[in-house]
């Protein structure tokens, strides 16, 4: 096995014991459950530290997230946007999970993910990289950089998920792709954590329909929104729902919104 292999195995031991016991793992435990002698992390990792930091860069990293993004395949909106939110949520709870095991009160400052973006996993960075982050001047600059990569990542995702929907569909909202996505990922991200939810986490349907069609089963002006059971294809036409932003007259008696 190549050293890098090896690094790459410990760090997946590690994060699976911290997942598993909801806490830090040994060096002992690792050596164990990684099926080699203790002084093997030694000769990968520097310091059970570096290891840690090293395992912490691998769970945030964007770039899987962002292939299992791009590889969405339904062509309706709210499929669509449920096949998201579903990734989004199993992040969601990877990351509140590992940070809980760790004792973490926020994540890990973000670390040069500029080319997991492009290669869809986690790309370790080298160790002239690693020497840089000491330069406040340089860390300022990464920092930047990262923030308007985020950026660009957020424009992304509207892009993959709501632009490759039904034109119907898109034709419908009544607010920008781009905040329809924002506001998506903010009750993703509040109704996945089982503190905020109070152990009832919302289940990726729970959180689209919410944010589509609102919880409301008769508006103000007598319209009836549709619900979940009707045809997830129809439920967003304009003959079926007033866009979000409009204030909408009466209806004719009988007429659905």
């Amino acid at each position: 096995m190549s050293p890098a292999d090896r690094r790459d195995a410990l760090v997946e031991v590690f994060l699976d014991l911290a997942h598993r016991e909801g806490r830090r793992p040994s060096t002992s435990e690792i050596a164990r459950e990684a099926g080699v002698a203790e002084g093997t992390i030694y000769r990968a990792f520097a310091t059970k530290e570096e290891l840690e930091q090293e395992a912490l860069e691998v769970a945030f990293c964007p770039g899987p997230v962002r292939l299992a993004i791009d590889r969405i395949e339904s062509t309706s909106l709210r499929g669509r946007l449920i096949d998201f939110t579903g990734i989004m949520q199993r992040r969601f709870t990877a990351v509140f999970g590992l940070m809980a095991a760790l004792g973490l009160t926020q994540p890990p400052r973000r670390l040069g993910h500029g080319a997991c973006y492009e290669a869809g996993r986690h790309v370790r960075r080298s160790e002239t990289d690693v020497a840089d982050d000491a330069d406040d001047a340089l860390d300022t600059a990464e920092d930047t950089a990262e923030h308007a990569r985020h950026h660009r990542l957020l424009d992304t995702l509207q892009e993959i998920v709501v632009d490759g929907a039904d034109e119907a569909d898109r034709a419908a909202l009544g607010v920008s792709t781009r905040d329809l996505v924002h506001r998506l990922r903010l009750l993703t991200f509040s109704g996945s954590h089982p503190g905020i939810t109070e152990g009832q986490v919302l289940t990726p349907e729970e959180i689209v329909d919410t944010v589509l069609y609102g919880t409301l089963r008769r508006g103000p002006t007598g319209c009836t929104h549709p619900s979940s059971s009707e045809a997830p294809e129809k439920a967003l036409t304009p003959t079926h729902r007033q866009p979000l932003t409009s204030e909408p007259g009466p209806p004719p008696k009988g007429t659905r919104c």
